[in-house]
């Protein structure tokens, strides 16, 4: 598997290191767990009016339509592409992000891409 960056200088924000911190982390786990050996997660950080943009891409083969608007809930984990199994984990981890981005005043989103998914994390500066 292969992990790319890149991030603009000069982004900063304030917040809670520990729990933005966590934010990617849980993230990019995610992403490398549910990406094939042979695939790529990118991660980028970049400004935005008014705030941040943190941007992770991977190659999970994306997310059934049907599950995008329940990713976020507490305790779902997903099936088709993302099929639960014994290391797939509690269903908490993409609850965490979300719950830690809102306190922060922002917001994380998923969609779908070709071969995989993007999840977008906006933060006001």
């Amino acid at each position: 598997m292969r992990l790319g960056g890149r991030a603009e200088e000069g982004i900063y924000v304030r917040g809670d290191a520990d729990g933005l911190s966590r934010v990617l982390s849980n993230l990019v786990i995610n992403a490398i767990r549910h990406t094939p050996e042979d695939g790529t997660v990118d991660i980028e950080a970049r400004s935005s009016r008014g705030g941040v943009e943190v941007l992770v891409r991977d190659e999970c083969g994306g997310i059934p339509q049907e599950d995008l608007p329940r990713v976020f809930d507490v305790a779902f984990r997903g099936s088709h592409a993302r099929t639960p199994s014994r290391q797939s984990g509690a269903g908490l981890g993409l609850a965490i992000v979300k719950g830690i981005v809102e306190a922060h005043k922002g917001t994380v989103a998923v969609e779908n891409m070709a071969g995989g998914c993007s999840f977008l994390v906006r933060l006001p500066t």
